[in-house]
């Protein structure tokens, strides 16, 4: 999940997001790094308080990579 950057954007620390959110830091640090899982009430109150839209944090970023190899499929329609 992509908390903690869209945290930093903001520039907001781990203690003052996870007081909004009602947990302790260190819960907080372990949902960012994937330790533990969030479910959806929680995601969608993150997603509000950072300003993000849900699909933010459930969908992963687009690799440069995957532009690559779309354009090469494109380019090359019949391999």
């Amino acid at each position: 999940m992509r908390v903690q950057q869209a945290r930093q954007e903001l520039g907001i620390t781990q203690g003052e997001l996870a007081a909004r959110l009602g947990c302790t830091q260190a819960a907080l640090s372990n949902y960012e790094l994937g330790k533990r899982r969030l479910d959806l009430a929680g995601l969608e109150q993150i997603a509000g308080i950072l300003g993000k839209p849900l699909i933010y944090f459930i969908e992963p970023p687009a690799s440069p990579d995957d532009d690559d190899i779309q354009s090469w499929f494109y380019r090359n329609p019949h391999r």
